[in-house]
């Protein structure tokens, strides 16, 4: 499954699992392991995945992504986090777990046909593309990106 991501400067696609981890990885290193409203807008990117089509502030997201790259920049591949949903999804476990803890994702999903590189070597490899991506479809003029599951 992949996510199109969609402003008034354009669109792009890319598999859900890399957005997933990403939101992970900021629950883990950037919110304390909690979903917080600081990047409330980062998470409601997963409405998305049960059909709906989300629409989302884009200047919130923008700053919020901003924000993600920055503090994730230079972390090695080993501060990968997973949470307990995105891991009942990756191995088909239903339904997820309601709980949303994180932890550290370990050797397990590099080995996982998912994320892309698997010479990934640290967080930049696998988020850099789709964060790079999302900040330009979030900038100005854009003041919405729409998301939907493909």
């Amino acid at each position: 499954m992949s996510f199109l991501y969609a402003t008034t400067n354009g669109s792009f696609e890319q598999r859900w699992v890399v957005y997933a981890l990403l939101r992970d990885c900021v629950q883990h290193h950037l919110e304390g392991g909690t979903p917080s409203a600081e990047f409330g807008a980062l998470h409601a990117v997963s409405e998305a995945l049960v059909g709906r089509v989300v629409h989302i502030d884009a200047g919130k997201l923008n700053a919020e992504l901003k924000r993600a790259k920055g503090a994730l920049a230079g972390r090695p591949i080993s501060e990968l986090a997973l949470s307990m949903r995105t891991r009942s999804v990756i191995t088909l476990h239903w339904p997820p777990p309601k709980e949303r803890a994180t932890s550290l994702a370990g050797a397990d999903v590099l080995g996982l046909p998912l994320i892309g590189d698997l010479q990934a070597t640290t967080l930049d490899d696998v988020f850099s593309p789709l964060l790079d991506a999302l900040i330009a479809l979030t900038e100005p003029p854009a003041t919405e990106l729409t998301v939907r599951d493909l």
